[in-house]
């Protein structure tokens, strides 16, 4: 199977991006970006893209798709940034890499074109999927907590907790995000990280909070995201306040996140270290 990264420009590819869109995110009706909406972007240099195979007749081949617009960061002195919305493949296309092309030809896209090296998103920081695809596949970093950022959403991916986000930062010709994209990632010793957070039965404690004088710190993830948000909405709330009081005196403390890996014996957590910028 070929995948096919080109930019959507017309009608009908505005048409199909928000058919698999619907499809991906089971939204309803008035979360589906308008036609007007999409058209404008795609005509106007906001790097919308399709993740086509050309073997399959559904939305003329379109498995995927990757949107966003150029935007400015809010720190002053303001700079220009692009702001990447919405990455989406179909359920049976996933785990073959059409993410990493998509975000990879976004890349390529907003080099070529000159005028930032900075590209943001937000993600949920409970989903361990996304968090080592961005910060650890990719290379982002993240010094931006957000809170209940989309107010409550329904869809069924996101329903059952306050939409709290993370917003990454991807320095795009960076040393870090080439050695990331190269796979070659840090080594960690893991003896010498903090673990303030306890998980037991996929419940989190914070059992001390750490004083942020420069060693290392992981906060960990939850197992098992989907089952939480259809079984125990309890427990995934308690899963992200744990991390929304974790991360917010991360960030005010100066920490970002650099990684996110799978410890041996403790499960999937975030890295975070001191900023040295």
């Amino acid at each position: 199977m070929t995948i096919e990264i080109v930019p959507i420009t017309d009608l009908q590819g505005c048409a199909d991006l928000q058919d698999v869109h619907h499809i991906i995110w089971s939204n309803s009706g008035d979360e589906i970006i308008p036609t007007h909406v999409l058209i404008t972007w795609a005509t106007s240099e906001c790097v919308l893209l399709g993740a086509y195979d050309r073997s399959r007749r559904e939305h003329h081949g379109m498995v995927g798709f990757a949107l966003g617009w150029y935007g400015l960061t809010s720190h002053a002195p303001a700079m220009l940034k692009y702001c990447s919305h919405i990455v989406g493949v179909l359920p049976e296309y996933r785990g073959r890499d059409i993410g990493l092309q998509l975000k990879l030809a976004q890349r390529a896209l907003l080099l070529a074109h000159g005028r930032t090296n900075l590209m943001t998103w937000t993600y949920d920081p409970l989903a361990t999927v996304n968090g080592s695809f961005n910060i650890h596949r990719l290379g982002a970093t993240c010094t931006t907590y957000k809170r209940d950022v989309y107010g409550e959403m329904t869809d069924a991916l996101n329903a059952g907790a306050p939409s709290d986000r993370f917003q990454v930062d991807w320095w795009l010709y960076s040393d870090r995000v080439n050695a990331h994209l190269a796979q070659d990632y840090p080594h960690w010793h893991h003896d010498e990280i903090v673990y303030p957070v306890a998980v037991s039965a996929n419940r989190p404690q914070i059992v001390q909070m750490p004083n942020w004088s420069g060693t290392a710190v992981a906060i960990p993830l939850p197992e098992q995201l989907g089952l939480l948000r259809t079984h125990d909405k309890q427990r995934l709330l308690e899963w992200r306040l744990m991390q929304r009081t974790m991360f917010e005196a991360a960030f005010a403390s100066a920490y970002r996140v650099v990684d996110c890996i799978n410890i041996d014996g403790r499960g999937w957590h975030y890295v975070l270290q001191p900023r040295t910028e």
